[in-house]
């Protein structure tokens, strides 16, 4: 006894998935158009163009650490020195004197090396008594800078076009003061359902009708796309409204989805009408 499997009802021209899609990628031209969008509102875009950095990130010498910047020229290689503190400098507040010989100031994280400076020691590496610090040997002279541009340069390429913008991405021009930039307008995907049996959401069913379902899942599914979406609703089983349900949505989209009338059926019109308006480059695929 033979038992009936569901790959019996299989046309045997069916295309498999991957050959439907190489069909598809063989057909797609790039869409044209591009707008300029505020970063916060490009979250997810395409970058149409190279993102060059105005600036130096850092854009000035300052502190890795929490401790005291010197000249490293007063740093023992034996024994210990003592350094006089002459100011503080902060994040955002900086020293504005020029250290000496001798002197330093308390420094803080992301603080401006101040003038006259070049190395910081950590504050747990010093001992303090009022404003004199004692530094012992050991450290180097330039440790703990962080040099102007270390992480970007004035004219450095940090986003090429083609990018697709992630949250970092959005951060990163943040941090250079990048106030908008320039994007691939978002695809244009229309799309409706066809069947006099069909209801939305909400409408009560009278006999023989079910609910639109399947046009909820594609608005799901482009939705998390990031396109422009398109709902058509529903069109009712009559060549006339089919036919101009996909000319009005060829006049305003890019891609056309659809749901319904592509059986066999008296009432199926959607593989007519594309014949008509078209060509159908395959039909069926073997999921």
């Amino acid at each position: 006894m033979q038992i009936p499997c569901c790959s019996d009802d299989c046309d045997s021209k069916s295309l498999s998935v991957e050959e439907a899609l190489t069909k598809i990628y063989d057909d797609l031209q790039p869409i044209n158009g591009e707008e300029q969008l505020a970063i916060r509102d490009s979250l997810g875009r395409v970058l149409a163009e190279d993102i060059l950095s105005k600036i130096n990130v850092p854009p000035y010498d300052n502190s890795a650490m929490d401790g005291y910047a010197v000249q490293g020229t007063d740093l023992p290689t034996e024994g210990q020195v003592k350094l006089t503190m002459v100011g503080t400098s902060f994040a955002g507040q900086p020293y504005s004197g020029t250290i000496q010989a001798g002197q330093c100031t308390r420094i803080f994280t992301g603080a401006v090396i101040p003038n006259g400076a070049d190395t910081v020691v950590m504050q747990e590496h010093i001992d303090k008594q009022e404003n004199i610090i004692t530094i012992k040997e050991g450290n180097q002279i330039g440790q703990h800078v962080r040099p102007t541009g270390e992480d970007i340069t004035i004219g450095q390429t940090i986003l090429k076009t083609g990018k697709y913008l992630h949250p970092v991405d959005i951060g990163l021009l943040a941090s250079l003061g990048i106030p908008e930039v320039k994007v691939k307008r978002r695809l244009r995907v229309a799309f409706f359902s066809t069947g006099d049996e069909l209801r939305a959401v909400g409408e009560m069913l009278e006999a023989g009708q079910i609910y639109d379902s399947n046009r909820y899942s594609l608005y799901g599914v482009l939705a998390r796309l990031g396109v422009d979406i398109i709902d058509m609703g529903v069109v009712l089983d009559k060549p006339e409204d089919v036919e101009q349900a996909f000319l009005a949505a060829a006049d305003c989209s890019d891609a056309i989805i659809t749901s319904g009338g592509v059986s066999v059926g008296d009432a199926d019109y959607v593989t007519d009408t594309l014949q008509r308006l078209g060509k159908i480059n395959f039909w069926k695929v073997a999921m």
